[in-house]
């Protein structure tokens, strides 16, 4: 059963070449991943091997690794088998350079982690992700990398995220990934998604024909082979070349003849060719060399020889003549540690113990590597493999190691080796702790029990802290399923056993409740905001006081008869910049509430100056969700600016980030201003599109971070001129807005806006009453810019000199106002009317000055209209298209930016969380666009318009 050469592998040219042409296009920069599927034994091992022998020959830097059943549950553990080997050889300089910029965040997985008291709030499984990216591109810097991982369909939850990630970032990287897995075998939903990535190659090897069946008989026995022997052969065995070598050895040791006469013995040896031949080889063997490969099989690839002489009860030197005798049978590979033919042969030998023997030999085996200082999860693998046996050692090994699964950001491996922590059972005074762990771990991988576990801990903790930690776990949970009641309701619980013990963390959670409460019925939210305020006058010398006073401070000013008043009030809850430095970036919490409160009150620099402060703090942290939270909420004030462009980038990178990572809260909310953003820049197709492919916008569920959707899906009908479908949609945006207990203009322009809609069905009886009601609100508020979207509203209601007389007003009160679209809007609405009055020479003034207004927006639609409105009034109109710097899209002027700066390709890569690729076709595209031939021409060329926002 040894692996073949490329010259005695029968019938795989076609795999062989296209795993050759995976490694000249990677030579290219061209990354891809080859996937190999078949049943067991078709192949798939030897092809991999032949093509790892090819690329080391080509100069190829190869990384190796082949999942096992008892290795499933190590954190990154196929990885950590790929790269450990590479960071082990390094130099202390080469080592610097491995790690160097973003590839430091995957250090953890190389290093013993530090285990905290209890499962911590930030999810470190993104930064991971994201560092071991970065090392592989380090890797791939010093020559062509390839990594070929064997028997996928056993890996662990995480190495398979990893290649998920990877492949739609392998273009540009001179980086191939060759993998195999068996046929229908533990397909799970990660190594699903990476069959069907477009990204993937797959190859299914078929089985030998009778041609090659005959040839590999011939070649086996030494002899020519009747075609009725080769027939009866590749029946038997399904042309499958393990089965026909194991049917084929067990006919050379019987003697069994090649001729016709021998069909029949050979249909008898059959399909269970491997299980028996092992079974035959062994009969044949002294009974050392049964218990020793016996005990090879307990422990699994990887083990020495010495471990499994101990678990057999045999002598060293009588282990190493029972592992020759092995590998002289083709049962074990020639090797330093135990290595198996193959998984099947381990899988016959495996199988042939009982199940009661098998549960015994790993509780021994378990003991054995504890004594020999192996690591942790090896002998976890053990002790899950055992039978429970209420052990308290075992309790405290399995939650180490799962304490450093979570530590590496490896959740998965957490919820295995917790769930059979439990099972052990542990001590009843921990289970509660336990629970909350698993609860946690759950919780990072949106599984729904993590909601039953979080409330079973939350029942039995009664330690401050402990609970503390546990109960926000649980309020996310409830939160996530939509429960916010029993959210609320279980940190105001916890609150009452916790403030006569510790009043600092019962404040923190008073500030939990207050954030957790913004997404329960109005009801529900009132009496949390009545509770709240009673801690109006705490002076702000804690960190639980400063946070309780931002929530605070959020209410006053949601409450605030005044746009002005409110902005204050925030103003001076973020002022000294505490509350930042102390808020965990992952956390969404009053921070937020107050940066999009101000979003709210037309205090755009003020939020947006705290935005790129937070985005600074995530960024160093690598946090991708907190990092597409935030460019997701700049991307809403750069279009409540009225810069098209930016809000369409930044909404288009924080989609892209949250499906890219299968993070699922604020899809919605990023896909909402995406799908505004087109409209505007007049790719109405395009946003239908987007809305189509996501599948988020057939069923829009309740939650403040999805009601937005529903009004971009009422603005897509409109543009449509479906009107009667967007009124739907805007006034049940209306009627969820209002239940939520949103209370200001500028957080509801649902009604301007379902105007438009009312007047397009002809009702323009009900659009005038709910155009009055709109303005009456926003003068009230007092924001400009609601006052000006009101006033608009109105006037397109009315006609002749009442409608001018309301567009001037608007224009007037928006002229002062931040939101710079709506009034390039209000001034070609304006235009428009002079023009219909027939007045001509106000209308040309209007015009030109929304057709300025809207190109500086990059409002391509309504920079259309304002041209033809004004060429109708008589008047000229530049072309549409622009040159130099101003065709620059915000994606490509950020990029180049950054290079003017001085960062590199992969630090510009890392700073914005793109590939190496994405930055130098960016760059490509600048180059031609400017006319410039590099980097050194940049400076000159962007100093003639303004920065772009820095991600």
């Amino acid at each position: 059963m040894a692996i073949e050469t490329v010259a005695t592998l029968l019938e795989r040219e076609r795999e062989l070449a296209a795993l050759r042409h995976a490694l000249t296009e990677a030579e290219r920069g061209r990354g891809q991943i080859v996937l190999v599927e078949a049943p067991a034994g078709l192949g798939k091992t030897s092809l991999l091997s032949a093509t790892m022998e090819f690329a080391t020959a080509a100069g190829f830097n190869g990384l190796r690794a082949r999942a096992g059943e008892l290795e499933r549950d190590f954190a990154y553990g196929c990885v950590r088998q790929l790269l450990e080997p590479a960071v082990a050889r390094a130099s202390g300089t080469e080592r610097q350079r491995l790690f160097d910029g973003a590839a430091a965040l995957s250090k953890p997985l190389f290093a013993a982690a530090t285990i905290s008291q209890s499962p911590p709030l930030a999810d470190s499984t993104y930064s991971v992700l994201h560092g071991l990216y970065w090392l592989l591109n380090n890797l791939a810097g010093a020559g062509p990398l390839v990594l070929c991982v064997d028997d996928l369909h056993w890996a662990d939850t995480e190495s398979l995220r990893l290649l998920n990630y990877l492949a739609p970032r392998l273009d540009g990287l001179p980086l191939a990934v060759l993998t195999a897995t068996r046929t229908g075998e533990n397909v799970t939903a990660d190594l699903a998604r990476l069959f069907a990535g477009p990204e993937t190659n797959v190859l299914r090897l078929e089985p030998l024909s009778l041609q090659a069946t005959t040839i590999l008989c011939e070649q086996r026995l030494g002899a020519t082979v009747a075609a009725d022997f080769a027939a009866a052969c590749r029946d038997a065995t399904g042309g499958n070349p393990l089965l026909l070598k194991a049917l084929l050895h067990d006919a050379k040791e019987q003697r069994i003849l090649t001729g016709k006469e021998a069909v029949a013995r050979v249909r008898r040896i059959g399909p269970a060719a491997v299980a028996r031949a092992v079974r035959l080889r062994l009969s044949t063997a002294p009974a050392a060399a049964t218990a020793f490969v016996r005990a090879a099989a307990m422990l699994g690839d990887g083990a020495s020889i010495a471990e499994a002489a101990h678990l057999a009860e045999l002598e060293e030197d009588e282990a190493a003549q029972a592992a020759d005798q092995l590998i002289a049978r083709a049962i074990l590979k020639t090797a330093g540690t135990i290595e198996f033919a193959h998984p099947v042969v381990r899988q016959a030998v495996y199988a042939d113990i009982g199940s009661h023997e098998r549960a015994r030999a790993h509780a021994r085996a378990a003991r054995i590597l504890v004594e020999g200082g192996a690591s942790d999860e090896r002998v976890a693998a053990q002790i899950s493999a055992a039978a429970p046996a209420g052990d308290a050692a075992r309790v405290v090994l399995l939650r180490r190691v799962a304490a450093n699964a979570m530590a590496q950001g490896a959740p998965s491996a957490a919820v295995a080796w917790l769930t059979r922590t439990l099972s052990e059972p542990p001590p009843p005074d921990l289970r509660a702790e336990i629970l909350h762990e698993l609860g946690a771990a759950e919780l990072r991988l949106a599984m729904p029990e993590s909601v039953d576990h979080l409330q079973s801990a939350v029942s039995g903790i009664r330690e401050p802290r402990q609970l503390a930690t546990a109960v926000r776990h649980l309020a996310n949970a409830l939160s996530a399923s939509g429960k916010p009641d029993r959210a609320l309701a279980a940190i105001e619980s916890a609150i009452e056993i916790i403030e006569p013990q510790d009043r600092e963390l019962a404040l923190v959670l008073e500030a939990e409740l207050a954030a957790k409460s913004q997404h329960a019925p109005s009801e529900t939210r009132a009496l949390a905001a009545k509770r709240l305020l009673r801690h109006g006058n705490l002076g702000g010398r804690t960190h639980g006081e400063r946070l309780v006073l931002a929530s605070v401070a959020f209410e006053r000013a949601r409450e605030s008869e005044s746009a002005r008043t409110a902005a204050e009030i925030i103003e001076r809850a973020l002022s000294d910049g505490r509350l930042l430095g102390e808020q965990n970036v992952d956390v969404v919490g009053p921070f937020y509430a107050l940066v999009k409160a101000l979003l709210d009150t037309d205090a755009l620099e003020v939020a947006e100056r705290w935005l790129e402060h937070a985005l600074a703090a995530a960024r160093g942290l690598a946090s991708i969700p907190a990092m597409a939270f935030l460019i997701l909420h700049r991307g809403w004030f750069s279009w409540r600016r009225g810069d098209v462009a930016q809000a369409e980038a930044d909404a288009r990178t924080a989609y892209e980030l949250l499906t890219a990572h299968d993070i699922r809260m604020g899809d919605r909310f990023a896909l909402a201003l995406l799908v505004e953003a087109m409209l505007e820049s007049g790719a109405t197709d395009a946003a239908e599109q987007a809305l189509s492919d996501s599948k988020l916008g057939t069923d829009i569920p309740q939650g403040l971070a999805n009601f937005h959707l529903l009004e971009a899906r009422g603005l897509l009908r409109l543009q449509q001129g479906r009107a009667s479908e967007a009124l739907e949609d805007l006034l049940e945006f209306g009627r969820r807005e209002e239940s939520s207990g949103a209370a200001n203009p500028l957080a509801s322009r649902w009604r301007s806006r379902a105007c438009a809609a009312l007047a397009a069905l002809g009702n323009r009886e009900q659009a005038r009453e709910l155009a009055a009601a709109d303005l009456e609100r926003a003068r009230r508020w007092g924001a400009a810019s609601g006052i000006g979207l009101a006033l608009r509203a109105n006037a397109l209601v009315e006609d002749g000199a009442t409608s001018i007389d309301r567009l001037r007003e608007a224009a007037d009160v928006l002229e002062r106002a931040p939101a710079r679209l709506e009034y390039a809007r209000v001034l070609t609405d304006l235009g428009a009317a002079l023009r219909r009055a027939n007045r001509r020479a106000d209308a040309r003034r209007a015009l030109k000055q929304g057709l300025a207004q809207a190109n500086r927006c990059g409002a391509t639609v309504l920079a259309d209209r304002a041209r033809l409105e004004l060429r109708a009034a008589g008047g000229r109109s530049s072309n549409r298209a622009g040159s130099g710097t101003g065709r620059l899209t915000v994606s490509e002027r950020r990029v180049a930016e950054l290079a003017v700066q001085g960062l590199s390709n992969p630090q510009i890569a890392q700073s914005l969380f793109v590939t190496r690729k994405t930055v130098e076709t960016h760059l490509g595209r600048v180059y031609s666009k400017l006319d410039i031939s590099g980097r050194m021409q940049l400076h000159r060329a962007l100093a003639d318009t303004p920065a772009a926002l820095e991600l």
